[in-house]
């Protein structure tokens, strides 16, 4: 009866944590930081419940690395297809929407960059590309 008493609240705060991830109004790299805090939280509650229970005790090794990157993998996929606007920080999970339904503010072109994605922008980032230098226009100053 005890368990069932925090059982109530807790749900309800998962709930409203998760309402407010999908729905609430933040920047959007705030949200994003919040996922990301929340997902490996919850990576590491199962990691700990499995062990507590002794699901690894009688486990070989391959079995338990396969299982962290299965786990590791989905979370990174998550992480990768969830998107939060910039401007009203609406989470969105289509890939294909460039502009955030609730503000029509640009998106990022995914969840693990801040970079978006305007019309007419087809050039290619390249990470190892230095970025060009900026020129003095005005001369050297006295």
């Amino acid at each position: 009866m005890v368990q069932a008493a925090f059982l109530v609240p807790a749900a309800a705060g998962a709930v409203a944590w998760l309402w407010f991830l999908a729905r609430g109004r933040s920047r959007g790299g705030v949200k994003r930081v919040a996922l990301r805090v929340t997902l490996l939280v919850l990576a590491a509650a199962l990691v700990y419940l499995a062990a507590k229970r002794g699901f690894f005790t009688h486990a070989s090794l391959g079995f338990r690395a396969a299982l962290l990157v299965a786990l590791l993998t989905v979370v990174m996929g998550y992480l990768y297809l969830t998107r939060f606007c910039g401007s009203c920080g609406r989470m969105v999970r289509n890939l294909r929407d460039s502009t955030c339904p609730r503000c029509g503010a640009w998106l990022p072109l995914h969840g693990m960059t801040g970079r978006v994605h305007r019309p007419g922008d087809d050039r290619r980032q390249d990470p190892l590309r230095k970025p060009a230098r900026r020129r003095n226009l005005e001369g050297p100053r006295a």
